[in-house]
């Protein structure tokens, strides 16, 4: 018999094997079913990993539900799906394909940062600068900095690129782009020029101090240049000459600017609110903010910076890793380790290097979630990556010398143990007590947390966050892995409830008059504004500013001891009384009981639009003069103007709801993202 008759033979061995197994008897029949099935699985194997992962777990734990069931403690439910997650092929293959994947956005030429650094050195001596810049900047991006070569093929377009900036005299971005370099590991025999290039920087910029001390650098770098003897001497007397021009310099001062410039007092015991807010607490509403004075329109009430941000997948190219600005190309910095993240400075990339990147990066968590069918990432829940990065940024030792992170307090920010105590924006107390409601949860969504922190914790070890493991894939946890579970358990709860997205703006879609249309950035966790209770009808409007900011104003005159409130997105305009109570329920766990609900506002199309004659008038005036002043760029009059429409209405004495009042606060709004929000 053939060696081809012998394995069909073998075959049909084997389907009639398993048509005795499945009960099937008609072999249409089986071939049918191997067909559908064969046509899931490949469905399957095109969803992203992370979706994959979670439901091979699911699987897996439910063959054994009863024995999960009867695990109280998270310590012992993450223990468990870890041990039979790690004792599965399936699963650890799939985890180690997604890390070995290729990136999507990864691939790159290694020749074509250099053929761009050319290109724009020929660029640069036509005099064609902003066509150098352009050049330079795409050398930069395009080189390959996961390699030694690559590193250098960065600096040298970065060192370029700070020459134009020179030229133009833009020396803060000059003295940017020769920070990075040397980040970069510029080569050293060519670094007196570089240096050189500092001090005139720093000169320009009246440092004095600093610059003497980058001129006495250049000179012990001579020694390390490949200059012949005679060249070395000229350049010491050139050096000499500009050390004795500064002998008699002063520093310039330093630009003593407010720490914030849009509150003029702040609160003592957390500065990120306004003097004009404290926080207070009420058995029934909890923790809230309240007026302490009257508070008028426009009014900025709190400014708040996120304790933990990440970028969608999808923006991770456009925006700084860190502080989640939209990157300016021609100034914007690469990651000094993966190719898939970017900073928009120097500064931004030290930090991000100094905590998160470096774990991160030997992760890189977002290709978990790339989708092959559709060639494009899906984007998951932000609760997944703020956790991720709310880990990464701290080192283990903090966690470990945390240990009574869940004794959550309910009166965290309303009393503190000294008169000088504060509530930073980075403060882990304000993680810590978030409310949880795990008593709320269901067994299927204790298994979900555990299964997420089981991910969490092998892709930590994989990126060396515990420190070098022999495998990241053992079934048995640590005493330090066993602590930090119940953190990551603790604060993914928390997040879940407490999450915000990080939004920007396109200025073509803005009017003065009309609703911003705003285009998500990522996702952050702002610890003093979800201190403020929701309301459906809140009395302020917010916006991202400076990346990972959010800035909060009065929408309308708040009283004294009245409470300040926020919106969740679920608003009585767009929503009945009863959409929004199941809406709350189901993603804040919590009943609304505002005036909005209480009194069951109408919905926009249905509000009072009636006014006095002369009010009227005076209204449309002022809406006219903003559309007409927005069109010519006149925005802070047109701000101006706004809080004025709806004073108007409030001297009137017109009473809330009312169709004039909303579009007196999407002027407000519109212009207020005009002059300070973050921009696309």
């Amino acid at each position: 018999m053939s060696e081809a008759a012998l394995r069909a033979n073998q075959v049909d061995k084997i389907k009639s094997q398993m048509m005795q197994v499945m009960g099937i008897s008609d072999p249409a029949e089986f071939q049918r079913v191997a067909r559908d099935y064969c046509k899931d699985m490949a469905m399957e194997m095109t969803l992203p990993a992370y979706m994959r992962l979670f439901k091979r777990m699911q699987q897996l734990i439910e063959k054994k539900r009863d024995m999960f069931n009867g695990l109280r403690k998270t310590n012992d439910m993450v223990a468990h799906v870890l041990k039979m997650a790690m004792d599965d092929e399936e699963v650890v293959e799939t985890i180690k394909h997604a890390i070995d994947m290729e990136d999507k956005e990864a691939k790159i030429s290694p020749d074509l940062s250099a053929q761009k650094r050319n290109a724009g050195n020929q660029a640069f001596q036509k005099k064609k600068d902003q066509e150098a810049l352009n050049l330079y900047s795409e050398a930069v991006f395009s080189s390959d900095v996961a390699t030694e070569e690559g590193k250098k093929d960065c600096s040298l377009a970065l060192a370029n690129r700070s020459a134009v900036w020179m030229k133009l005299k833009k020396y803060e971005e000059c003295l940017d782009d020769i920070n990075a370099a040397l980040y970069f590991k510029y080569p050293q025999n060519m670094l007196y020029k570089l240096i050189d290039r500092k001090a005139k920087c720093q000169v320009a910029l009246g440092q004095v101090d600093d610059a003497k001390t980058s001129y006495n650098r250049v000179i012990l770098l001579l020694k390390q240049s490949n200059l012949e003897a005679d060249k070395q001497e000229v350049w010491k007397k050139d050096l000499t000459a500009e050390l004795e021009k500064l002998k008699t310099a002063v520093n310039k001062p330093l630009d003593k600017k407010a720490p914030n410039v849009f509150l003029k007092s702040v609160n003592k015991t957390i500065p990120q609110f306004s003097d004009a807010v404290a926080l207070a607490y009420n058995p029934l509403v909890g923790r809230h903010g309240t007026a302490t004075r009257d508070i008028e329109v426009g009014e900025v009430v709190m400014v708040d910076t996120s304790m933990s941000t990440h970028l969608l997948c999808g923006t991770r190219l456009t925006n700084c890793t860190h502080c989640m600005k939209t990157i300016n190309m021609t100034t914007g910095k690469p990651s000094p380790v993966i190719l898939t993240a970017r900073f928009c400075s120097t500064d931004c990339m030290r930090l991000a290097m100094d905590s998160y990147h470096p774990v991160e990066a030997k992760i890189n968590i977002e290709k978990m979630f790339w989708n092959k069918k559709e060639e494009k990432f899906e984007e998951m829940s932000g609760n997944i990556l703020l956790t991720y990065r709310s880990i990464t940024q701290m080192p283990l030792q903090f966690f470990l010398d945390n240990t009574d992170y869940d004794n959550v307090d309910d009166m965290f920010g309303v009393e503190f143990s000294s008169p000088e105590e504060e509530c930073h924006y980075s403060d882990y107390r304000n993680l810590f007590n978030l409310t949880a409601h795990r008593d709320r949860k269901t067994k299927d969504e204790l298994l979900s947390l555990s299964i997420r922190t089981t991910i969490f914790l092998v892709l930590l070890r994989h990126g060396g966050y515990f420190g070098e493991k022999e495998t990241a894939f053992g079934g048995a946890m640590s005493a330090a892995e066993v602590h930090l579970c119940g953190i990551i358990f603790h604060i993914q709860e928390g997040i879940q409830y407490n999450l915000h997205c990080v939004d920007n703006v396109a200025a073509s879609t803005l009017s003065g008059i009309t609703s911003p249309q705003t285009r998500e950035v990522g996702s952050a966790l702002f610890p003093t504004l979800l201190l403020l209770n929701h309301s459906c009808d809140q009395n302020t409007v917010r916006l991202n500013i400076n990346g990972n900011q959010v800035l909060m104003v009065a929408k309308r005159k708040i009283k004294a001891g009245e409470e300040v409130s926020d919106n969740y997105g679920i608003h009585y305009l767009s929503m009945t009384v009863e959409e929004r109570q199941d809406a709350l329920l189901k993603g804040f766990a919590f009943c609304c009981w505002c005036p909005a609900c209480q009194n069951d506002y109408p919905r926009f199309k249905s509000l009072r639009t009636q006014l006095p004659d002369d009010v009227e008038d005076k209204f449309d005036k002022k809406r006219d003069d903003i559309k007409e002043m927005f069109r010519k760029g006149k925005h802070e009059e047109c701000l101006k103007l706004s809080k004025e429409m709806i004073e108007l209405l409030e001297t009137s004495v017109i009473p809330s709801p009312h169709r004039n009042y909303e579009l007196g606060a999407l002027c407000l709004i519109s212009c207020l993202w005009k002059l300070y929000g973050n921009t696309a």
